[in-house]
């Protein structure tokens, strides 16, 4: 028999509630796979490809180096479920409780804050249905440059770089903390009108570009003491773990400095440039951000490089924009070769930085699957801007109680790390940027 779903005000409150709070996931995103979640098993990464791009050559004749073989890129995303259930007795329900007030925001809001802070950090190391999720698919980290500094001078530096790589709009998603600084040195982001659905986390405008703020972006510490270390760091190696994630070892005299890296540090590599979204070069350095705390000393766990070879897919490459080898071994050897000597790595200085994303219109994938198995009569759906939620009731009629049970299904994550970045505002009052 197949499942009917009905729609009430109580559900659909729920689902405005969330989507007032789900800009992160909604605002620039789109929905590339949407085709394709029927029959996907939740808490199971899945691949879906890009297509790679030619080389740009001179000339009339290519009869010496041939076209290029395009070859598709690898985009892993995983099928999640959240949910957040409550019980309440029988009579509440119908008689002192305000279902708005009391139900749907908090409850519409719990369920999207989860669904935000899993995008951003990603799941591994979760524990999904019994099972430990070890591959990380996280948003952090995933950006392919990185801007740090104090006051604008970040945001206004990585907006005109994604602004360089393409003509779409640029989305900021900021630490609130972010805009408390600059209003406290007298400064704000111009304001702008929106639609009531999305005026909640609308901060202002900077440069004609949306500015909202997200709560989850992580706070990211520096000590002096790894400062101090990464200045005579002389040496790295790159391994990649083969669970989305690599390990850089950054060693002084062949020896791993002896400071733990933490969660958010960023470093660039002398001569190893990020590319833009056809794998040509730019003129910023390729952004390595570690996306968990590291345990060993030394040890930086960073996103892994999705391709170091193919034309059009290349995340860094040389100062002449060739790829950094042949293959992707050869690729990683020539990256350790960039670094011989102290300064040839450049660093996240000391200090407490709050953090954002900056995307282009499009770098984000988000969308919510509209049907879940449900023989339970007492089933609701509702959808608004995209957010769809599903609202089960049981009832337990000897102890007088309703267990009321709200989900969502979604893919989300960036699907296009060179069409963001990130940015880190140091915890101080003047504007200005560190350039690396």
């Amino acid at each position: 028999m197949a499942n009917t779903f009905q729609t009430s005000r109580k559900t659909e409150l729920i689902a405005l509630r969330a989507a007032e709070s789900a800009a992160y996931l909604t605002v620039g995103s789109r929905k590339y796979f949407k085709d394709q979640l029927k029959g996907k098993r939740n808490g199971t990464a899945y691949d879906f490809v890009v297509t790679d791009a030619g080389e740009y050559q001179r000339g009339v004749d290519i009869s010496g180096t041939g076209a290029s073989n395009l070859v598709e890129r690898k985009v892993t995303k995983t099928l999640k479920v959240g949910n957040v259930a409550i019980a309440t007795n029988l009579l509440e329900k119908v008689t002192d409780l305000d279902w708005d007030k009391e139900v749907a925001i908090p409850n519409g809001k719990k369920l999207i804050n989860g669904t935000v802070r899993d995008t951003i950090d990603g799941l591994k190391g979760k524990t999904i249905d019994g099972s430990t999720y070890s591959v990380y698919d996280g948003d952090f980290g995933q950006q392919n440059t990185a801007f740090f500094g104090i006051g604008y001078g970040p945001l206004t530096a990585a907006s005109n770089f994604l602004a360089s790589v393409s003509d779409e709009d640029r989305f900021f998603f900021i630490d609130p903390m972010i805009n408390a600084k600059l209003s406290d040195a007298g400064d704000a982001f111009k304001p702008k009108d929106a639609d009531p659905m999305f005026s909640k986390g609308l901060i202002g405008t900077l440069g004609g570009q949306e500015v909202r703020s997200c709560q989850f972006m992580p706070l990211v510490s520096v000590s002096s003491a790894l400062a101090t270390a990464m200045a005579t760091v002389d040496g790295i190696a790159y391994v990649d773990n083969g669970d989305g994630t690599a390990s850089i070892t950054l060693s002084a005299s062949s020896t791993p400095i002896a400071v733990k890296i933490p969660k958010g540090f960023v470093i660039w590599i002398k001569g190893v440039y990020a590319t833009d979204i056809v794998g040509d070069r730019t003129n910023t350095l390729k952004a390595f951000i570690a996306v968990e705390d590291g345990t060993s000393n030394g040890v930086m766990i960073v996103k892994a490089v999705d391709e170091f070879v193919n034309q059009g897919n290349k995340q860094l490459c040389n100062a002449d924009g060739s790829a950094l080898g042949s293959s992707k071994a050869a690729a990683i050897t020539a990256l350790a070769a960039k670094v011989t000597t102290a300064g040839d790595v450049k660093f996240l200085e000391a200090g407490d930085y709050f953090s954002g994303i900056v995307r282009l219109d499009g770098a984000m994938e988000f969308e919510t699957l509209d049907e879940i198995d449900a023989s339970n009569a007492d089933t609701e759906m509702a959808t608004n801007e995209g957010i769809t939620v599903f609202q089960n009731r049981a009832i337990d009629v000897l102890k007088g109680q309703n267990i009321t049970r709200w989900t969502d299904t979604y893919m989300a994550g960036i699907v296009e790390p060179r069409a963001c970045a990130l940015i880190l505002v140091k915890d101080a009052d003047v504007n200005k940027v560190k350039v690396v």
